[in-house]
């Protein structure tokens, strides 16, 4: 064990008295600070866009005096540990608006008034700007001095001769290997460790933002992985050190490797993606005029309904009590406050002198005919929804091929942790759905849809003292994990490969 202790001390004194270690270790805390400010600059920006969206939904709520009026609102709060890893952040709706016959649907054209809704800037140059986070420093960064570190480990003492001394005395091979990575890790954690202590701090320093427990788990499991990711590297750079006789060799090689797995792959495996995607769809043109058809079958079927119920038309239902024809049809109104391209899903309805109506029938058939608008509208919501999960599957395999590099498995590892990814994303859009869905069923208990409410406040407004309010989830340490663990295995199984290969090569090593 002493003689495995002498190795390390040698090769971390090796490199923290270098040039690099210094300045590798200034540029990471430097621009980690930088990336930190920006990111806590654009996340109170973004938390004040949404304080400001959920106030002025409030006074709206006063407003809903009838049943069919409300629209309550599913807001999606920003994620602090978006600090550290923005991910989805600033992707897709921060807003979606609830209407009971309204489906949640994103399309890559705007139609009409969609649900779901953005706040901020659609600059692509500030989008652009605003993914230099944390973790995108690490990947970067931290992953070129960890080659920076590793390329000479081997290639270099054999150059110089002092390999040849080192194996000339009775240490084992097994542990100069061994005590070349641990002192290689050990001169690298320091350099993760500060930079993420600074970057927290700063995040820390806004007003604004609040960390819990919870969120200080998260950045901890964030480390972790990151130390992860920096081992891989180290060890792709120790064993082509082995595999290669001189240092500018290996320096080459490591840089060659390194691009080609931080920046060419990902984007190359996105651009083949959407170039050729594996899932093609229709047009979402399409898809709308399926929608309009489907659409087109619940008004044949409501006014069979109400054919069979007697009357020709939902306005035949109301008995007047004077008046004649053209006052009794000056006095229904039917307008349309939702529609696109022609498919108009919520209609509202004001009756003029209502206490000369018995709207006794007209209740009746909209208690029936209410939730049938519903349901119909949840089979144009799965239409209209096929061309985001035709994307979400090209997206998925995008994905799969970019897991090749050990980079962007770290980078969705750390999505995932900090609850950034385009899965926390499609998570709201869900949670969005099934809050409609809740408001459903309150209006079902509460027998809205037959009440004279649900269209006139001549007897009242309607109670929504107890209506429910959407909840923006945050995950637990163990959610975090139970969506991360297959990268963070990849990752490992990746530095399990590669120190196997390099103790394996080295033990077979010929200095001749």
């Amino acid at each position: 064990m002493s003689t495995l202790w002498l190795v390390i001390q040698r090769e971390f004194v090796s490199n923290v008295l270098t040039a690099r270690f210094m300045i590798g270790f200034m540029v990471c805390l430097l621009s980690t600070a930088v990336a930190v400010f920006v990111q806590v600059d654009d996340y109170e920006k973004r938390l004040a866009s949404y304080n400001a969206a959920v106030r002025e939904a409030e006074p709206e709520t006063q407003e809903w005096d009838l049943y069919y009026n409300i629209r309550p609102q599913a807001h999606r709060k920003p994620n602090p540990l978006g600090i550290f890893n923005v991910g989805a952040e600033n992707f897709g709706a921060n807003t979606v608006t609830i209407e009971l016959a309204k489906p949640v649907f994103e399309l890559t054209f705007p139609i009409g008034d969609e649900p779901a809704q953005k706040r901020g800037s659609d600059n692509p140059f500030l989008a652009m700007f605003l993914t230099i986070d944390v973790v995108f420093i690490f990947k970067i960064v931290l992953s070129a001095l960890a080659i920076l570190f590793a390329f000479n480990a081997v290639s270099g003492e054999r150059e110089d001769g002092t390999l040849k001394l080192v194996l000339s005395n009775a240490i084992p091979r097994d542990m100069i290997v061994l005590g070349k990575y641990l002192g290689g890790m050990l001169s690298l954690f320091p350099i993760v460790l500060i930079s993420l202590i600074v970057a927290l701090v700063i995040a820390l320093s806004s007003p604004v933002t609040a960390f819990d427990g919870n969120h200080i788990s998260h950045v901890v499991l964030i480390f972790a992985v990151s130390l992860l990711y920096v081992s891989t590297w180290y060890l792709l750079g120790l064993l082509l050190s082995i595999w290669t006789k001189t240092p500018a060799t290996t320096l080459i090689l490591s840089m060659f490797v390194w691009v080609m797995l931080t920046i060419v792959h990902s984007n190359m495996a996105t651009i083949v993606v959407e170039k050729f995607p594996p899932y093609q769809s229709k047009p979402e043109a399409a898809f709308v005029q399926s929608a309009a058809d489907v659409w087109d079958q619940f008004r044949k079927e409501r006014d069979t309904y109400v054919k069979q119920r007697g009357y020709e038309s939902l306005k035949d239902s109301i008995s007047w009590e004077l008046g004649t024809r053209s006052e009794k049809t000056n006095r229904f109104l039917t307008f349309y406050s939702y529609g696109i391209d022609g498919l108009y899903l919520i209609e509202g309805y004001i009756l003029r002198d209502i206490d000369k109506a018995d709207t006794s029938i007209f209740q009746e058939i909209l208690g029936y005919q209410e939730p049938l608008r519903i349901a119909y509208a949840d089979k144009v919501e799965e239409i209209l929804n096929k061309p985001a999960e035709e994307r979400e599957r090209n997206a998925k395999f995008a994905d799969a091929l970019s897991r090749i590099s050990f980079a962007d498995v770290y980078h969705f590892a750390v999505g995932a942790i900090a609850g950034t990814d385009r899965q926390s994303y499609n998570n709201f859009i869900q949670d969005s759905r099934a809050y409609k869905r809740r408001i459903v069923e309150y209006l079902k208990d509460k027998n809205a849809f037959t009440s004279r409410t649900w269209f006139s406040n001549d007897q009242g407004a309607a109670d929504l003292t107890d209506l429910p309010v959407f909840q923006d989830r945050q995950l637990s340490l163990s959610e975090s994990l139970s969506r991360a663990y297959i990268d963070i295995f990849i990752l490992l199984a990746w530095n399990i490969a590669l120190f196997m290969s390099a103790y394996v090569s080295f033990l077979r090593y010929n200095l001749g």
